[in-house]
Order: structure tokens, then C-alpha cells, then sequence
């Protein structure tokens, strides 16, 4: 787990003449702080700035994106004044700032974009609480009376959310004569307010993320001051959890429900408190807990059994047979449905032959192949087929690449394109001299294929070849994109890197002496691929460099996933792996009963995965424990993916499977 530190810069007073005539931002910066600080609430190491100048800003700046892990979580809020220069270039003003000298004076916001870039952190929080008198961005060259400030443009980046109390100007100058004025903020305060009391905890699971602060906040400034206009920007994966609900308590209805002396109550309760247990953090996973444990001794059969299902975390996928009662339970006016429990099928969708095939979901359709030669569209609500494509070159193995209203797919020695709501073939692409690479990468108009040592870049839409590119000898298994850059992996052991636009390479590396296997993870600038040594490696997209490695001890044959700072790898050893994507330090192991071929989905916090022993298995991010499985017909050589609540998995009984996932 990495660090939480912040930064926080308060300007309440000035030396210019003209800034001391501005109504000075609210001392809220300090009851940010405190609340920050709090262990029980967020636990950041907290530095806190007040009416500093320039230079003792940028150190502090300077240290606090110093020597980062990917994993840190990073936090920067400023509130006071913002100018711009003649050339509509921002800058945010400290004590010293002076209007006729901003360059050397004050925070230039590209000096802050810079510091923010060149950090190592992929979580990066920027809070801007300030009075606007200018706008920019330079390359833009907007003029001074341009009413909006483009603060969000200014600090785009990955890994970065960006909240800003608004984005317009309130205030100009004229030599010392200010028109306008710089209100009093709400914004901190209701910052500070959602964190304190919990009241941004929007779904109630115990934690505030980034997403649910900033709701909370934009409709209570909205409200107060209908004028003012928060935004947001982001960038990341996953989400940011800010802080913690101390105030967590069981909702009223549920509280309700569980002294409801009907049964039909207290059943619907079950669902909801194993709903918490699966979402919540450790506070809420312990009292729902415990007011299952309570439940799965209740009066009624019906609650205590559903109660000690949920307990055991293994749900009853079938429906057991039906227990005589002695009377009937009075049924309340309208039908009852309970949502199937994660784990459940909910259809499935027989197809030509074995599903090898990892499912693209996209719009309300899957689309899946299979080993007799054909691609699929199947109805993701009902499990009934759109339409089938025999493609008549061999097994159907990879992934389908979506773009607008086509569907990419791979046989072994071609690449089709197919119409995704007629099914009609619009073009297909081979040099029939050797196998096309199981993956595609699409990237705006064109799509990336390779075969035997060459890259190809086709036209999206006519399949017209732009052009090809050698590189390496051996026959290509998968190309990934980052941006604009296809990433190709070989049986020679090797990536490349080649811009699709420019065909320029940029770096070639050998990953190791032993074979690459599925198309790798790519995760924030960093490629992570397995081999079947059984190691999984850590390349840096910009230049090709190994930034870690880790032996899992048995083969490698799938992609990784990644997702909240975490990369999970299955191997041949009947294990699934969780590794720090910082460092690949083990965090946890899971051991199934057959080898982990398949690529594993993270779904909140639960990452799903295959296995040869036939089982479809949940398991909690968090701790490694399972949730539960699903037994398909055969092995599991399909890597599933979740879209929706709902997981499609392929199996080697030639079925697809619908099967419901957590919330």
C-alpha cells in the first residue's frame, strides 16, 4: 500500500497593493488539514503552507512529487488568487506574488504541470479553490477577457483528477483598480464538511471515493451559490478512495427491515447486507457480518438458510428443493424477484465448437469465437444469437477488437472485418504466408495486425494496407496499443515498439530466453508480460527497460490484469498470483484445483478467473479469500471478462456462459 501525503497552500494575505484590496479566501485550509490528517478519517502525512512565498512553494512542491512510488497517493490544494500574464498564461499567487513581475514571483501552472508529469504516482489529486482573474491556455493565445479560466485543460495528465472550485473569471484590474471581487469560497467548506461528517459516502459502502467527494460537493456549492460551477477532471484507473465514513451506520430501512417481525422483511435484508459485506470496506464488512451471523439464526428457515449461504460465501446456484412448511407465508401484494446471487447462470449460448475465445462486450451484444471457424453476436440480455459468421480459415481464437460498426477478428492466417449488426463481411486482410497475430490493436482510423516478423497498419474501414514493418524474425503472437503505439510480442522471445502513424520504431527488447506468452497488460506506462519460464516482467512503454521481474514458478500461458495498483497472473501451478504493479512483491496467492490459463477480470473488488478444472472463481482482491465459483461443462480456456454485473466466460463444452457477478 502506498503512501498518502498532501500538500496544502493557503495565500490569505499580500504584498501587492492590489491583491490586499481582494477579499481574501476563507480559512478553511487549516480545518482541510486537520481532517486530512486524521488517522481514523484519511490518514495523510499533511504539510500545510500559509502565506508563503514563491520560492518555499516550489520546494515544497518539489519534495512532495520527489521520488514517488506508482502507488502513492498524492494531493495538492491550493486556494487563493490566480492571474494571468499577457499571453494568457496562469498563475496561481503567493505572498510575494507582484502583478508586473509574475514570472519570478509567483506559481506558473506549466511549472506545476511539469512537476505533476515527471512524478512517479499514478495517483494524483490537484484541488483548486481560487478567484480567477485571468484565463489561458497559451497555446491557445486567449485573450484577458475570455471568461472562462481552462484550468482543467492546463492539467491534463494520466494518473491526475483535477477538482476545481470554478473556472471563470471574477475579478480584473485596471493599473490598482480592481473590477469584480473575489467571493468567499464554499467550496473548502463543504470539501472539508463531506469528509468530517461522511456525508459524500454516496453508496454507503464506508468509503468516499474521489468521485462520490466531488458530487457531494459540486451539488452543495450549486445550491449555495448557483453561480459558482465545480469541475472535475480525471484520468486514472480504478477508483480513489480519499477517506473513510466514521460515521457509518446500517441504513434506516435496513435497520427497519431487520426488526420487521415478517420474514419476507428480513429475507430481503439478507440480500442487502450481503450487498455491504461484498462492497463495503472493513468497518461495514464487520457489522454486515455480524447482523448475518445473527440472521442465520432467525425463526425462519428461509432467512436463517439464505443468512448462512451468504456466511459461507459459497451461494446456492441451483435452487434447492422446496421445504413443506406448515403454513403458508402470507405473500405481500405485487411479485417478489430476488436478484440471482453472484455465481448464478443466467443462460448460456451454445456455439460451432470449443470457446478458446476471449468475449468483446460492447453495446448489449458479446461477440465470441469459436474453434469451428466462426464468430459470433449473441444478445447479452436474453443469450439469443444476432448472427453467426462462418469465416472459414481456421479456429476462432482471438479477441474481437470493436471499432464503430465493425468487428475485427483473427483465423489463423487472415483478419476479417465484419459488419456488427448485419454480420456481413466488409473486408479481410492475410499475406497467407504465416499465422496473423491473435490479438489486433485499433487505434483511431487504423487497425495493427502482424504475421511472421512483419507489423502491418491497415485502414480501419477499407482494410487498405498502409504499410508493413519488419520486425524480428519470427512469427508475431499479439499486438497491444499505447496510443498511437503498436507494442508487438514474438515467439523469439522479443517486443517491439512502432509508431503507426510516423513507422518509426522505437525500441526493441528481449524480454528473456524463454518463449512470451498471451498479450501482455498494459497499465499507466507499463507493459507487464508473462512467459513460460513462468516469470512475469515489467517493461516501461517509453523505452523497452525491465523495471522488475517475478518468478511465479510454473508457466505463464495468459495475459495478466491490472487494476488498482495490482497485477494478478495465473500459472500452471493451479495458482493465481496478486503483485504489487510497483515493485511485484507477492501480496497474496490463491490456489484452485488446475492450472490458470486464462487471463483474469477485475470487477470492483473482485477478480474472476478460469481454470482447467472447469470452475469459473471469484476471489476478494483485498485478501485473496473466494467468493465464490461457477462449474462450466469442461475446462476454462476462455478468459472471462465482467461488463455490467454480469460475467461471459467461454468453455471447452462449447458454451458460453452468462453468469452473475457482484454488484
Amino acid at each position: 500500500m502506498g503512501r498518502r501525503l498532501a500538500l496544502l497552500i493557503a495565500n490569505y494575505t499580500y504584498e501587492d497593493e492590489g491583491l490586499r484590496r481582494l477579499t481574501a479566501p476563507a480559512h478553511d485550509a487549516e480545518a482541510l488539514a486537520e481532517v486530512l490528517r486524521d488517522p481514523d478519517i484519511a490518514g495523510f502525512d499533511v504539510t500545510i503552507l500559509v502565506n508563503e512565498p514563491h520560492h518555499r512553494i516550489g520546494e515544497a512542491l518539489g519534495a512532495l512529487f520527489h521520488d514517488r512510488r506508482h502507488d502513492d497517493l498524492t494531493l495538492l490544494y491550493f486556494t487563493g488568487h490566480g492571474l494571468k500574464d499577457d499571453e494568457g498564461r496562469l498563475h496561481l499567487a503567493a505572498a510575494n506574488t507582484r502583478r508586473d513581475n509574475l514570472l519570478f514571483t509567483s506559481l506558473p501552472a506549466e511549472q506545476i504541470d511539469r512537476a505533476m508529469s515527471g512524478c512517479m504516482s499514478r495517483r494524483q489529486v490537484l484541488i483548486l479553490d481560487c478567484c480567477y482573474s485571468g484565463a489561458f491556455p497559451a497555446a491557445a493565445r486567449l485573450t484577458k477577457g475570455d471568461a472562462d479560466v481552462h484550468t482543467l485543460e492546463r492539467f491534463q495528465g494520466r494518473g491526475r483528477t483535477v477538482l476545481t472550485a470554478s473556472d471563470a473569471t471574477q475579478y480584473s484590474f485596471e493599473g490598482d483598480r480592481v473590477s469584480g471581487s473575489a467571493p468567499q469560497s464554499v467550496f473548502t467548506r463543504h470539501l472539508v464538511q463531506g469528509l468530517r461528517d461522511g456525508g459524500a459516502d454516496l453508496d454507503g459502502d464506508g468509503d468516499i471515493t474521489l468521485d462520490e467527494l466531488y458530487a457531494y460537493v459540486h451539488d452543495r456549492v450549486v445550491g449555495e451559490m448557483p453561480q459558482q460551477r465545480p469541475k472535475k477532471q480525471d484520468d486514472v484507473e480504478g477508483r480513489i478512495v480519499i477517506a473513510r465514513n466514521v460515521n457509518w451506520a446500517l441504513p434506516a430501512h435496513l435497520r427497519h427491515a431487520l426488526r420487521s417481525p415478517i420474514a419476507t422483511d428480513r429475507l430481503g435484508a439478507v440480500e442487502s447486507l450481503a450487498h455491504l459485506y461484498r462492497v463495503g470496506n472493513e468497518t461495514v464488512r464487520g457489522l454486515a457480518e455480524e447482523e448475518l451471523r445473527r440472521l442465520s439464526e432467525d425463526d425462519s428457515r428461509s432467512v436463517s438458510g439464505a443468512a448462512a449461504a451468504h456466511l459461507q460465501d459459497r451461494p446456492v446456484v441451483e435452487a434447492p428443493a422446496p421445504v413443506p412448511a406448515p403454513a403458508p407465508t402470507p405473500v405481500p401484494s405485487g411479485p417478489v424477484r430476488a436478484r440471482p446471487a453472484p455465481g448464478t447462470e443466467l443462460w448460456n449460448f451454445q456455439t460451432d465448437n470449443c470457446v478458446r475465445s476471449t468475449p468483446t462486450v460492447v453495446d448489449g451484444v458479446v461477440y465470441v469465437g469459436g474453434d469451428g471457424g466462426s464468430l459470433h453476436a449473441v444478445d447479452t440480455a436474453t443469450g439469443e444469437r444476432r448472427w453467426s459468421r462462418a469465416l472459414d480459415a481456421g479456429p476462432v481464437r482471438s479477441t474481437p477488437a470493436v471499432r464503430g460498426d465493425l468487428v475485427y477478428a483473427t483465423a489463423r492466417r487472415i483478419l476479417f472485418a465484419t459488419d456488427t449488426g448485419t454480420g456481413q463481411g466488409r473486408w479481410d486482410f492475410g499475406e497467407r504466408r504465416a499465422d496473423v497475430s491473435a490479438t489486433v490493436g485499433v487505434v483511431a482510423d487504423r487497425v495493427c495486425v502482424a504475421n511472421s516478423g512483419t507489423l502491418f497498419v491497415l485502414d480501419a474501414e477499407t482494410g487498405t494496407k498502409h504499410w508493413g514493418y519488419a520486425v524480428g524474425m519470427t512469427p508475431h503472437r499479439w499486438v497491444v496499443m499505447d496510443g498511437p503505439v503498436a507494442i508487438v510480442g514474438n515467439t523469439g522471445n522479443h517486443v517491439y515498439a512502432v509508431d503507426a502513424y510516423s513507422q518509426r520504431r522505437k525500441w526493441g527488447t528481449r524480454v528473456s530466453d524463454s518463449p512470451v506468452s498471451g498479450a501482455p497488460a498494459l497499465s499507466d506506462g507499463i507493459l507487464y508480460v508473462g512467459n513460460q519460464r513462468g516469470e512475469v516482467h515489467a517493461l516501461d512503454t517509453s523505452n523497452g527497460q525491465r523495471k522488475w521481474r517475478h518468478d511465479t514458478g510454473g508457466a505463464v500461458r495468459s495475459a495478466p490484469a491490472v487494476a488498482d495498483g495490482t497485477v494478478y497472473v495465473g500459472n500452471d501451478d493451479e495458482r493465481l498470483y496478486a503483485l504489487d504493479a510497483a515493485t511485484g512483491e507477492v501480496k497474496w496467492r490463491f490456489t484452485a484445483m488446475g492450472p490458470v490459463r486464462t487471463t483474469p477480470a477485475v470487477a470492483g473488488a473482485t477478480v474472476h478467473f478460469g481454470s482447467d478444472d472447469g470452475c469459473v472463481y471469484a476471489v476478494d482482491t483485498a485478501t485473496g479469500r473466494e467468493r465464490w465459483r461457477f462449474p462450466t461443462g469442461g475446462p476454462v480456456v476462455s478468459s472471462p471478462v465482467v461488463e455490467g454485473g454480469v460475467l461471459y466466460v467461454g468453455s471447452d463444452d462449447t458454451r458460453l456462459y452468462a453468469v452473475r457477478a457482484a454488484d
